[in-house]
């Protein structure tokens, strides 16, 4: 069964949060856990890939997102290349998490359909009104199921 962790967040501008969901999958990467991460627009995943490549010096997450070619995620470095086993990270808005199994961060406020997929589910939540009430009704969606929850508030 998916474990759902709900990360309330202060943030109240989009490059707080996308900031927040790099933190977070180089947790989960660090951990060897396949990724997905799940953005609300094409946009937004773009953005998301631009920050996973700058938002912490000497850090190097490989990923790709849905529109790039899976070579791209590939160097000729050897050490880089050896981390890729580690885990995959996928960045996406379609919905198509392809083999990705373990972690699936959550970027929109919507349920995902495809969550029940994945061993965990993390749900980022912006600090706005409009935001937290959305959330809410995930986390309701979510009990009244059975889903075992857990809630940060950061």
């Amino acid at each position: 069964m998916t474990h759902i962790d709900f990360y309330i967040t202060a943030a109240s501008n989009p490059d707080e949060l996308l900031s927040f969901a790099c933190r977070l999958t180089e947790k989960a990467y660090r951990s060897h856990c396949d990724i997905y991460l799940h953005t609300e627009s094409e946009q937004q995943m773009l953005a998301l890939d631009e920050k996973l490549w700058s938002f912490r010096a000497n850090s190097f997450l490989p990923h790709r997102h849905e529109n790039s070619e899976p070579e791209d995620s590939k160097t000729q470095n050897s050490d880089a290349t050896s981390a890729i086993k580690k885990g995959n990270i996928l960045i996406a808005h379609s919905g198509n998490v392809g083999e990705h199994h373990d972690v699936l961060i959550n970027l929109t406020d919507k349920t995902p359909e495809f969550f029940s997929r994945f061993d965990r589910l993390a749900e980022i939540v912006s600090g706005t009104d409009t935001a937290k009430e959305k959330s809410r009704q995930r986390y309701k969606y979510y009990r009244d199921r059975g889903y075992p929850l857990k809630v940060h508030n950061l």
